[in-house]
C-alpha cells in the first residue's frame, strides 16, 4: 500500500513537472470581446461595432492548428463578405513562445503582429501594444488592442 501511495505520488509529480504551464492556443475559438484603447485612454467596444455593422460576424471562429495554420471560419450568413474575409486570412500562420503569438499573413500591406496571449481555461486573450508593433498601420493613433476569445 505504501509502495503505491509512493508510486502514485511520483507518477503525478513526474506528470506536472512535464505539464507545459501555459495552454496551447490550438483549437477553435470564438472571438467574445475586442476593445480598442487609444494613446488618450478612451476604449472603444470594436466587438459590437462589428456586430452592429456586420451580424454575421457574431459567429465567426478561429482556428489554431498545431501546425502553425490558422483559419477564419465565416458563416454563410455573411454573403458576399464571406469570400472577402476568408481571402484575407486565406494564408495566416502563427508561432508561439513564452507568451507571445506571432501572426504572419501574406499580404503585403500587414507587417507581422506579435501579441502577448493569455489563457486561463477556456478563455483566451490577445493584447496587441502598437508601441510593440511600430510597423503596423496605426491612423488612429492607438495604444492597444485586446481581444478575448472563448474555446469551443
Amino acid at each position: 500500500m505504501t509502495r503505491l501511495l509512493i508510486f502514485t505520488t511520483l507518477i503525478t509529480l513526474f506528470s506536472t513537472a512535464f505539464h507545459p504551464a501555459f495552454d496551447s492556443i490550438t483549437g477553435t475559438w470564438k472571438r467574445t470581446a475586442m476593445t480598442l484603447v487609444e494613446s488618450s485612454g478612451k476604449s472603444t467596444d470594436m466587438n459590437k461595432m462589428m456586430e452592429t455593422n456586420m451580424p454575421c460576424t457574431k459567429e465567426m471562429t478561429y482556428t489554431f492548428s498545431a501546425d502553425g495554420t490558422m483559419k477564419t471560419n465565416v458563416p454563410d450568413a455573411c454573403g458576399a463578405l464571406k469570400k472577402t474575409i476568408e481571402s484575407m486570412n486565406a494564408s495566416g500562420k502563427w508561432t508561439m513562445s513564452g507568451r507571445k503569438v506571432v501572426v504572419t499573413t501574406t499580404m503585403k500591406d500587414i507587417p507581422p503582429a506579435t501579441y502577448d496571449v493569455d489563457v486561463s481555461g477556456s478563455t483566451m486573450t490577445w493584447t496587441f501594444n502598437y508601441a510593440d508593433n511600430p510597423k503596423m498601420p496605426n491612423p488612429t493613433k492607438a495604444q492597444r488592442m485586446t481581444i478575448v476569445y472563448q474555446r469551443i
